[in-house]
Parts: C-alpha cells; structure tokens; sequence
C-alpha cells in the first residue's frame, strides 16, 4: 500500500533534521510547542499540516516530504551508502546513525540534496536495470570529466533528439564516479511542450510544462563495459554509447552490444540442494516459484509455492499436485525461477528473514543488489549446482579472474 504523508511524519523521529525541514517550509505550530521524540508530538505534527490553511504551502511542503522518502526502502538503502561513501564522510556517518531506511532517506534529502540527487541516479539505474543494454567498447581508459568535454557530449545528443523528435534544445549532463573505475553518466534532455491540467492550490489550471527525457550510462574502466538505460529503440541506445566514446573518452568506437548468456536451469527440477547453503547458516532452502514453458512453446505456466506449503519448494508440490503429469518430468523448459533461502528468526521474533535469489535463462540475476560477501556466496551457490560456470560472473564491472588483460572475454550484467 502507497504511503501518505501522515504514514511518513508518523514513522519519522521528531529530531533535528524533521524540525528544520518543516520549519523551513513555514508549517505553523502552536506557540510553545515542545519538539520532542515524545509518542504525541508526530501526531501533533500531522493535525498541524492538516489545518494549514495555506493550501500551496501545505502542498509544497508535502511534495518535498514524499519526494524525500523515495529511497526509503532496501534497494535505496544501498544506493545512498554508495553515493555518500563516494562523497562525504559526514554524510556516510549521518546514514549510519539513522533508524530506519526511511529515515535514512529523509535525512539524506534534508541535510546533503546533492548526495541525494547522486543516489537516485543510482537507484534509477538499478531499479531499470532489466532494460539496460550492454555494449563493449574495447576502449579502457577513465572518461575526461571536463566541462568542455561534458558541454560536446551534450551538443551531440541534443542535435540528435532536435532530428529525430524536433525537441532537445535543453539538456543537463553529469559524470561521477560511482566506485573506483565505474563511471555513471547521468542526462536529461528537455522533450516537447505539453500542456498539462493542474492543480495549484485549489484552483484548476493549465500549465506548459517540457517533460524530462532520462537517460543514464554506466561504464567500466576495467572490462570497456558499458550499460545504457535510456527511453527508445536500438538507435538511442547506440546514440548515447557514441556520444559518450567520442566526447567523454575521445575516440571513435565500433561498439557492439553484447547479449546475455543463456543459463540452464534444468537442474532446479529437484528443488535448490546447495549443503554448503546449510553450513553457511541457512536453516530452509526454497525454489519459491518457477515459469515454465511448453515444448511446442504455445503455453507458459507461472507457479508459486504459498506461504500454506510451509517453505515445501515448489518443484515437490508440483509432483503432488499433478501425478504423473508433472510439466517438469514431462520436458517443460525452465525459464526463470525465485529462490528463498531462510536464516533462522532473531532472538524474540517469529519470521525468518529470507534472502531471495531471482534468475532467469537468458541471464538476469538480481545478485548486484546485494553486497560483495552476499553475492559471492550466492554465486558460489549456482556454481555448485551447474547454472553458473566456475569463474563466470554475470557482472559488467569486473573481468573474470582467469581472463586474459589483452584479449578479455566479455562479461555480463543485466
């Protein structure tokens, strides 16, 4: 379910950063108001903002408090200790001594805007990141970070998009390093005129406005990788690998894209049996839901084990449930499945968490949005049972180990 503002000053601490920010907006409160952590202040603060009779300042103020928890959640977490380990120590301290995601993400938005705006160029590519194209350069050089060369890069694509769609008389480019050798590329270019029908304050208007074309680049130093996000066909992709070659790294590329492997899944037909899983702390191990595809290719089935099967994989219950007719005993393809693998519940809590693996046969894997250890120990997981080759590695941003520095093997990441 949405959050609304109420869900979001509720689960806030009533601190510093909370105190400035609706301050700053001009949120009337009463005289005397005490600014405590107390359990009836946030309450206090969300009749507060109800009552504003300021309806544009009220809604300004709760646009900037919505927009500011956009990262507030497992995947942003780690998009904004990326941005802040690569800008500010401070700020890395600050995301430390939050208490939840989502105050992370407020806090972040409050006190450093910048490194917020970094981290959401983070969290687009990633959250994206299944329609991304890969292309090899064969170039590996670190990208000239000038305002010079960042000023023809944009010329390019502006010129591109004022012939292809007659708009792109605008745009804005930033360059940053994201990890040590991994460049993300960030650009908007202003689209067409629309008029749109608004609200401003509680009057109806229209209002001319020229939507954002987003489009982001991430490039990798140590493999000539580069990943492209960017809205349209082929074309647009290729633009974007062009421009950035020739004015970022300054030469003139034949790139060609490269496609992921297809990996086979046929072994998780006995469920998900990794023992090293178990040493490693995990008390259940779960093929949780498969798609599957009919020989003839005329039908797929999606299937899902429910919470009712008690953590049973989903392959067990498809032999039980189909008798003789299993698809998978009768040479149905896999073509994706989720993996859950449970640690045991903490001390005075029911759930268990669960760390979920989803892969697919042409190559996706969601392993980036875990940290190094995590996504090394999964992937030693599917080298044990065949899926992934020995030193194969599904990611743009580093050469396998027994690649040849000369001649490298390209690698993958979707």
């Amino acid at each position: 379910m949405k959050k609304t503002f109420v869900d979001v000053l509720l689960e806030l601490p009533v601190d510093a950063a909370l105190r400035e920010f609706l301050m700053g907006h001009g949120l009337p409160v009463p005289d005397g108001f005490v600014w405590d952590d107390a359990p009836t202040t946030s309450p206090a603060l969300v009749e507060a903002v109800r009552g504003w009779t300021d309806i544009v300042a009220r809604d300004r103020l709760i646009g900037n408090l919505m927009a500011s928890v956009q990262l507030g959640d497992a995947a942003g977490k780690q998009a904004m200790f990326q941005a802040a380990a690569a800008g500010d120590g401070s700020a890395l301290m600050g995301l430390v001594a939050c208490q939840s995601d989502v105050h992370r993400s407020f806090w972040l938005y409050a006190r450093h805007p910048a490194l917020f705006e970094r981290a959401c160029e983070f969290d687009y590519l990633e959250r994206h990141g299944s329609q991304a194209q890969q292309h090899e350069l064969g170039v590996k050089r670190r990208p000239n970070t000038s305002d010079a060369a960042l000023a023809a890069l944009r010329q390019a694509i502006s010129a591109f998009y004022q012939r292809e769609l007659q708009c792109g008389d605008g745009s804005v480019a930033y360059l940053v390093e994201r990890r040590p050798g991994v460049f993300l590329l960030t650009v908007h270019v202003k689209d067409l005129a629309m008029l749109r029908l608004e609200f401003e304050g509680a009057h109806l208007t229209r209002r001319v406005g020229n939507p954002n074309i987003h489009m982001v680049l991430e490039y990798a130093v140590a493999t000539g990788v580069v990943r492209t996000l960017v809205r349209g066909g082929a074309k647009y992709h290729q633009m974007l690998v062009d421009a950035f070659a020739e004015h970022l790294l300054g030469v003139k590329v034949d790139a060609h894209r490269i496609k992921p492997p297809t990996l086979d899944l046929s072994v998780l037909r006995l469920g998900f049996d990794v023992p090293q899983a178990v040493a490693d702390g995990f008390v259940a191990l779960q093929v949780k839901s498969l798609t599957v595809l009919s020989p003839s290719t005329a039908l797929k089935l999606d299937c899902t084990a429910m919470a009712s099967s008690e953590q049973r994989c989903v392959t067990e219950l498809l032999r039980e449930e189909f008798p003789g007719e299993d698809p998978l005993e009768r040479g149905w393809l896999i073509t994706a499945a989720r993996i859950n693998l449970y640690y045991p519940p903490e001390p005075g809590k029911a759930r268990s968490k669960v760390v979920t693996v989803e892969v697919t046969r042409r190559g996706r894997l969601n392993l980036h949005k875990f940290d190094a250890a995590l996504q090394a120990q999964l992937e030693g997981y599917l080298v044990s049972l065949g899926i992934l080759q020995p030193g194969q590695t599904l990611n743009a941003q580093e050469a396998p180990p027994e690649a040849d520095t000369a001649n490298p093997e390209p690698v993958y990441e979707d």
